[in-house]
């Protein structure tokens, strides 16, 4: 399994993925594993985790026909998934089936949007507006980062979840090397935006800054004596907080606008 994530922004929701997929005799590739469609007044948006990535590839777009098919109501989205999954499930009777799991993103009509946490055969867990879902090997890596508030603004939230990535990358050994796929829904039109690898990887480069500063108010805080004169400390700090942000700053993801 590798890693995955789920978050609302302000503007839209999205999902993303790293690139490795892993096959059944534990073989690692590249490839993609998001899926997305729009079917009148809804659009769905779906990314996996598994020990299989085939396998979940086929599974997600069996969940979007079904979807596409179905009525838009909550229940229905549910029922729709909950059966996809567990008619999958149901083949594998005489052997242990592959371990995946799902984040489905939706939007129906203008309003209403929605994370979706599924796992076969039948666990399909709406999620709070504000929350990130995380799945897979990479899940135990940023579930402690995982921001407690929000939502923050598309681009913000898109930057926050290119850290997430970049840390998962960094900690787990089958993650790195790989790169980052996203797919987001706009609030605004209903629209599917396909992110560029090259946009997340620009994105996930201000990870080492974030990493420094987290650090180095660290060692502010708890390496220095009680009476210890802070100011050269927190000058410095400053100078290295701005250079940071300016970097930040200038973060762009032009495939919001195509």
């Amino acid at each position: 399994m590798t890693v995955a994530l789920g978050m609302n922004g302000i503007g839209g929701v999205f999902v993303c993925a790293d690139s490795h997929v892993v096959t059944q005799d534990g073989l690692v590739s590249s490839g993609y594993k998001l899926g997305g469609i729009e079917c009148g007044n809804a659009t769905f948006v779906i990314a996996n985790a598994s020990e299989d990535g085939n396998a979940a590839n086929m599974v997600s777009t069996e969940i979007l026909n079904a979807l596409a098919k179905s009525s838009t109501d909550r229940l229905s989205i549910e029922s729709a998934i909950k059966r996809t999954m567990e008619a999958w499930h149901s083949g594998y009777s005489h052997n242990k089936p592959p371990s995946m799991q799902f984040i489905l993103g939706t939007r129906v009509g203008q309003q209403h949007r929605a994370l979706y946490f599924c796992e076969p055969p039948n666990t399909v867990l709406r999620k709070h507006i504000e929350e990130t879902i995380a799945i897979g090997v990479g899940a135990q890596i940023v579930e402690p980062l995982l921001p407690e508030v929000g939502p923050l603004l598309l681009r913000e939230a898109l930057i926050r979840a290119a850290y997430l990535m970049y840390r998962a990358k960094k900690e787990h050994v089958f993650l790195k090397g790989s790169e980052t796929d996203v797919l987001v829904i706009s609030q605004d039109t209903g629209d599917i935006h396909q992110m560029t690898r090259q946009e997340m990887s620009e994105a996930e480069a201000i990870g080492p800054d974030v990493d420094f500063m987290l650090r180095y108010c660290y060692l502010g805080l708890l390496g220095q004596f009680p009476s210890a004169d802070q100011k050269d400390f927190l000058k410095s700090f400053r100078k290295k907080y701005l250079e940071s942000k300016k970097k930040a700053d200038v973060i762009k993801f032009p495939s919001l606008l195509a």
